[in-house]
Parts: C-alpha cells; structure tokens; sequence
C-alpha cells in the first residue's frame, strides 16, 4: 500500500519567502508525483492556496477558512493543530517548522529555512508569532522523523541552534524562486535606467544601509525598492523622505510576480545587501532572468548563488565603489548576467520535488522497520 503523505500548504496563497515556496513546491510535488508509485501525496490547503498551486493530479482537501487568515499566526496554527487527527495519513510534511501538538504520536517532516527566531535585531515576528516559534521550534525540530534543510548553511544553523542530530537533516536546496510567466515582459520598460531591491521593506533586509551606500555612489541610475511592507518600513519611508536623491528612490508596495519579473528583466543590477538568509531566493530569480546580481558576503548566498554573482562584504565604502563599477561597465553586467544564468539552470523546483519525495519514502521505510 503506498504510503499516504500529507502537504500541509494552508500558507498556499502568500507571496513572501515561505508561502512562495510551499505554493511552488506543491505544484512540482503534483508534477513528478506519478513517478513515485510508493507514495500517496494528498494536498491540505484553502481555497486560496489550491487556486495558487493550480494543479489536478493530487487529491486536494480543502479547508475554508471563515473569515479567518490562516497565512500566518494563531488562526492557522490552530486549525492545523485540530485538523491532523482527521487526515488518516501516515506521514504529515509541513513546509515550515510546525507539529502536531495534539497528535504527537503522528509521524511528521518539517522543512527548516533559517535560524532567523534567534536573531532579535533581524527577525521582524510579532510578538505571538515571537512566542510560539520560541516553543514549538525546539519541540518540532526534535520529534521530527526527518528535517529538511533548505541548504547547506541552514543546516549547520539546526544543528548548532537547536542541537539537532545532524543525521537526521537532509539539504534539499530549494528552487529558484517563483517561476517566470510564459509571456514574461521585455526589458524595455519606459524608465530611466535603475537598480533594484526586491524584498520584505524592514530593517532586517539592510535597507537603511543600501540607501546610504547609493545616496555615496551617486550613480545615473535611480533605485527603485519593491517590496512588502513590514516592520520598520515607517523608519525607511522617513529615511528616503529626507533623502538628498528622495527624487531618485522609488517605492513600489506589495508588487505582483508579473511586476516583479518587469523589474528583474529591465533591472541594470539587483542590489542584496542582505545580512542574513537561509537560502535566497532573491539572487536566483534575479538570475535566472538575466539580471546581474551585487550581494552580502554571508553564507547561504555565497552557497546558494556561487560565482553567478558579485559578493561584496557589508562594508558600506565597498559597496559604493561596487555600485559605481556596475553602473558604469556594460561589460562586467554583461560577464555578470551571463555567470548568473549558468548559476540558476542549476536549480529547478521538479529536483527540489524529487529529492522531497525520495526522503518521503525512505522516512516511511525507516517507520516501517521501526
């Protein structure tokens, strides 16, 4: 009988790093599920989430949310908590750090991204969020029958943050972020030549310090931050306003992925000054459409992105001169631009589903012989 999985993607429908990569995972789990006849994989999400993974080859169950978020916090947490006794499956995945807490005796799988909750000056979690994450990371991470590290890095943070048994983490790297649409937009388009930021507009993403390295760089070129509001995004707003280059610095709230795609493809440089990730999703999507990339010097990008990018430490004079070097040199975007998409054909969500669906199967081996 083939073991029966359960994909918890209530989160489905969300646009930031983790959403993203439950919605997109999903959809390659549905695609490459017929080559794993051992496995049953039997997708939980709402309607909203079913919608964005869009695809008809896994048994969905779909749970309505009433009038309640169940993207983040305790709405969801709770729901998924009363949900798993109702499942009937053998082995529950969550594509995040979670458990069932009211079923503890249910074999799970937990996917873990970065050690963020034990960075107080980068997380950016509300005080709930803060508080459950403290409790149900040490639990979750240490009843799990298999981790999944998002990368190499990520997994080095498990262990060392939370002690976890290294032979129970497995990378499977991620894929490249959220795919292009088919009829992906050209780079023209109508703006002044510009680089871009493309993430979460919080203090924990080093906005404040790309400002003040560009406001230095005084470069022909404006920037524009794309991004979700968040935390601190009022201390940014306030520090563009009084900006000498305010005129220079755009912001676009809350962009859509077709948006987003425009922005890399016309984008002369992705600017990452990032001072912690996991894994990165940012660099590779700039990457895999063709835009050069300048980012921290930190771990998970330096594995993540390996020569397709220019990693420059966050030193502030560093990154000025960097900027500058990029604007000006057509021919370093060029060397940049064709390293990058070297670097991202490496990457595809299908082998992150393979690897997934082989760690499923030999997870329910390993209970079969327990």
């Amino acid at each position: 009988m083939p073991l029966r999985v359960s994909l918890i993607a209530l989160n489905a429908a969300g646009l930031s790093g983790v959403p993203r990569y439950t919605g997109v995972l999903s959809r390659a789990l549905a695609q490459v599920s017929h080559e794993f006849p051992g496995l049953d994989l039997r997708l939980v999400a709402t309607p909203a989430g079913a919608e964005a993974i869009a695809q008809n080859r896994l048994r969905t169950q779909i749970v309505h949310p009433l009038g309640l978020d169940l993207g983040r916090g305790a709405a969801r947490l709770v729901v998924e908590q009363a949900l798993i006794p109702f499942l009937g499956s053998d082995l529950v995945h969550y594509f995040d750090v979670y458990g069932p807490l009211l079923s503890p005796r249910r074999p799970f799988t937990v996917t873990f991204h970065d050690a963020s909750i034990c960075y107080r000056s980068l997380a950016h979690f509300g005080r709930f969020q803060r508080v459950y994450k403290e409790h149900l990371y040490p639990w979750a991470l240490r009843r799990a029958a298999r981790i999944v590290a998002v990368s190499s890095f990520a997994k080095q943070e498990a262990v060392e943050r939370f002690q976890v048994d290294p032979k129970k983490v497995e990378v499977v790297p991620s894929g490249p972020g959220f795919v292009p649409a088919r009829d992906a937009a050209s780079r023209a388009n109508g703006r002044r030549p510009y680089l871009l930021f493309v993430g979460n507009l919080t203090r924990s993403k080093n906005i404040p310090f790309l400002v003040r390295a560009y406001e230095r760089a005084d470069v022909d070129a404006d920037l524009v931050l794309a991004g979700r509001m968040a935390d601190g995004t009022n201390e940014i707003v306030d520090l563009i306003s009084h900006s000498p280059l305010r005129r220079r610095i755009e912001i676009l709230a809350a962009p859509d992925d077709a948006t987003v795609d425009r922005l890399y493809r016309g984008a002369l440089a992705l600017l990452h000054p990032s001072r912690y990730e996991g894994f990165g999703f940012t660099p590779l999507e700039a990457m895999a459409r063709g835009c050069p990339v300048l980012a921290s010097d930190i771990p998970a990008i330096r594995e993540v992105s390996g020569e397709g990018a220019m990693l420059v430490p966050l030193d502030e004079t560093a990154w000025v001169e960097r900027i500058r070097r990029l604007v000006g040199d057509a021919a370093l975007r060029d060397d940049l631009r064709s390293r990058g998409l070297d670097t991202a054909a490496k990457y595809s969500w299908e082998t992150t589903a393979r690897a997934l669906c082989r760690l499923f199967v030999r997870t329910g081996e390993r209970g079969n012989r327990g």
